[in-house]
């Protein structure tokens, strides 16, 4: 069953205009497709831009269980982890002006916990993850495995004020109601704490380029984000300070080929051939469309209790 969507920026339902026609119906839908890095293969929702404040959303989606697909989902990127690791914490210490020594992180979707690895290596004194993905969560180094909880971000799931950083690294733009988790993000950061998100560009050179050939045009993304309605979109939130801005990834070559868009079989077929393997082991740093969004926690609570007045 379809079900429409709404602008979680302006919460205006309908009021957009279409961009790129839908081409799924709901047998387009498995636990492969749901698993990172897969090869894009160009299934999308159909998505429409908002006229009162340009997100670009899926609209209408199918009502299907995400949660399910994602605890069930695989972990399929493990030769892009070395390059992964270094673009994300550098991304941490952007967020913390340089200083991770001694901080505490929480990270929302992190996969095998690659990131809270490379956190504890680089100065964090604690760490927690985030992660639906029992598949990803086994993957995890076994000192880092009593750190990740089994689950989406939901209410009391950790406690408030309890972290100075949070990170989300190409998460926001997965979730159906992002503004609700970012909410749950703001709540367990301490006062003066920091999040640091990854997310796609859809303004990026990229995404212009490419149009609905780009591979975040994809039936796993639910928002993509222009600089403009990041920022809007946590401000709304309730963080302060909110920025943004470009940022490069190093990545292996063959993983540039995996997301240039050519015919799947050819794609895995040089994947898989001897040259596939040899462009794995050539890293390259390129920005590719993608952006950071930092904000952090204001001095008084943005959603206190309910109280006689």
């Amino acid at each position: 069953m379809e079900i429409a969507t709404k602008c979680p920026i302006c919460e205006s339902l309908g009021n957009a205009v279409p961009v790129y026609l839908s081409n799924v119906d709901e047998s387009s839908f498995s636990t492969e497709i749901f698993s990172a890095r897969r090869l894009p293969d160009r299934r999308h929702y159909q998505w429409v831009r908002c006229n009162a404040c340009t997100l670009l959303r899926s609209d209408p989606i199918f009502d299907i269980d995400l949660e399910k697909l994602y605890v069930s989902s695989t972990f399929d990127y493990s030769a892009e982890v070395e390059g992964l690791s270094r673009t994300y914490f550098e991304l941490l210490e952007k967020a913390c002006d340089g200083d991770v020594q001694g901080k505490s992180l929480l990270e929302i979707g992190g996969g095998n916990g690659f990131v809270l690895e490379v956190a504890l290596e680089g100065g964090f004194q604690s760490v927690a993850g985030v992660e639906p993905s029992t598949g990803a969560i086994t993957a995890a180094r076994d000192d880092i495995k009593p750190h990740m909880i089994a689950s989406i971000m939901k209410e009391n799931l950790v406690p408030d004020n309890s972290f100075d950083v949070v990170a989300m690294f190409h998460t926001l733009d997965h979730l159906p109601d992002p503004v609700d988790t970012l909410k749950l993000a703001y709540k367990s950061l301490k006062v003066g704490g920091v999040i640091v998100v990854a997310i796609h560009n859809e303004s990026s050179w990229s995404a212009k380029l490419l149009r609905e050939r780009s591979p975040i045009i994809d039936v796993e993304h639910t928002h993509l984000y222009s600089k403009k309605t990041a920022e809007l979109i946590f401000t709304k939130s309730g963080f302060a300070n909110v920025k943004s801005g470009s940022y490069k990834n190093y990545y292996s070559l063959a993983y540039l080929i995996h997301l240039i868009p050519i015919p799947s079989a050819l794609k895995k077929f040089i994947l898989n051939s001897w040259f596939g393997g040899f462009m794995r082991r050539l890293k390259v740093r390129v920005g590719l469309g993608n952006m950071y969004v930092i904000g952090s926690k204001m001095d008084l609570p943005l959603f206190p209790s309910a109280g006689p007045l």
